[in-house]
């Protein structure tokens, strides 16, 4: 994926009780789109908390008309922990139309490491962070993974996770990250906006979260690109999570699942079976690929 900061036009934010934010106005001036924090398991007893500004912040950033997706900070030490958080954030967010995935947000739990999660290895960590994004799949949401440059190379087996979102951190001039694709990069943790008492981290966004809420992005992003093609003599277009037209119909038809023409968790799910199946990248997007191999 292109590093080059001028083929986007899209920045995202992530916010926790760590920003405090006086003026959500100003924040829609500098963000397309914001990440809030549902909450954290914590590293020693294990408990699941609210983080302390989640209602005040969807609060803001609704009444702002601003898109927004969420993240958890996971410490589950057994796949059926990460399932209980993946249910926990279903729970506090079941009110909210996210036009982001729901980030799972794999790192250190603080800088002694000694957290209790901080040791698992990296087969457990990934399989976790698969369970955690499979359940949020199964509530009709897109999943994802944050993490930094380093914990994708060697605390998880990213390309297990490339079906999923990928949001990597790296607070350099160039990310230099090749273990999957990517839709977002962290660069600054440091960013300021004029007016807010708080630093925030800032991310480019390489994809249009079209359907949902943010739309404007350049032809060479994906989830808002509608690229058309002739297959076989079928005039058939690219086709993911949340599109609705007559192409997602032909999709489920071929597929063998509801033909409703919209696409959600369902098909995306027999659109991965499918592209397992077939040898092909399992995304979860019909592409020219895949639609080759099935008509």
């Amino acid at each position: 994926m292109a590093e080059d900061v001028k083929k986007t036009e899209l920045y995202v934010g992530d916010i926790s009780q760590y920003n405090t934010i006086q003026n959500y106005t100003l924040l829609k001036e500098h963000f397309d789109g914001v990440v809030v924090r549902i909450g954290y398991r914590g590293y020693s007893a294990g408990t699941i908390k609210e983080d302390g500004l989640f209602a005040e912040h969807m609060r803001g950033l609704t009444e702002n008309s601003i898109p927004y997706g969420f993240y958890f900070m996971g410490q589950a030490v057994t796949e059926q922990e990460a399932i209980s958080e993946a249910e926990y954030c279903r729970e506090m967010t079941k009110r909210y139309s996210p036009s982001l995935p729901v980030y799972y947000d794999s790192e250190l739990s603080n800088p002694k490491g000694d957290g209790r999660a901080d040791h698992l290895s990296r087969r457990m960590r990934t399989d976790i962070t698969k369970a955690f994004c499979k359940r949020i799949l199964q509530f009709g949401l897109r999943a994802g993974v944050y993490a930094s440059k380093s914990w994708f190379e060697t605390k998880l087996y990213a390309e297990e996770l490339a079906g999923y979102s990928v949001w990597v951190a790296r607070y350099n001039a160039s990310l230099g990250y090749h273990e999957t694709d990517y839709d977002m990069w962290q660069y600054t943790s440091d960013y300021r906006i004029p007016g807010i008492d708080a630093k925030f981290d800032r991310s480019y966004c390489y994809r249009a979260f079209e359907q949902s809420g943010i739309s404007k992005c350049n032809e060479g992003s994906g989830f808002g690109k509608a690229e058309g093609y002739l297959v076989k003599g079928q005039k058939v277009k690219t086709v993911r999570y949340n599109d609705r037209n007559e192409y997602v119909r032909l999709l489920q038809k071929e597929l063998g699942v509801k033909t409703d023409g919209i696409f959600g968790a369902e098909t995306e799910a027999a659109v991965r079976r499918f592209q397992c199946a077939h040898g092909l990248t399992a995304d979860g997007v019909a592409g020219i690929k895949t639609w080759n191999a099935l008509l």
